[in-house]
């Protein structure tokens, strides 16, 4: 899940950590970084700028995720999909809706 002057990646307690503390290849770092940086760019005040689509980097990220899967099948890995989340003001869904663990399973390689 990305935040603001946060990494995408977090830990079990909920904490916000480095992608680079991740033992996974490095275009895994690369893609959690250039995540996070679309996610901020979102938030510029840039005119020139295209309109931040939601749906596309919840998409990505559900592919970083897996390849992290891959690169650590020993790992627990859990994706917050924000592209699932209730509108403000709708009724709540359950938290497994939108946040759920990564299974090897539906991890093929090239899968997106």
């Amino acid at each position: 899940m990305c935040d603001y002057s946060a990494e995408g990646v977090w830990d079990k307690q909920g904490r916000s950590v480095s992608a680079e503390d991740l033992p996974v290849p490095s275009d895994i770092h690369r893609m959690l970084l250039g995540w996070q940086e679309w996610y901020e760019a979102a938030d510029s005040t840039d005119a020139d700028r295209l309109p931040f689509d939601g749906a596309a980097h919840a998409a990505f990220g559900l592919y970083i995720a897996r390849r992290v899967k891959r690169a650590l099948p020993d790992w627990t890995v859990v994706y917050f999909d924000e592209s699932k989340l209730p509108p403000r003001g709708a009724p709540d869904l359950p938290r497994h809706v939108f946040e759920y663990e990564i299974h090897l399973p539906d991890c093929p390689p090239g899968k997106f």
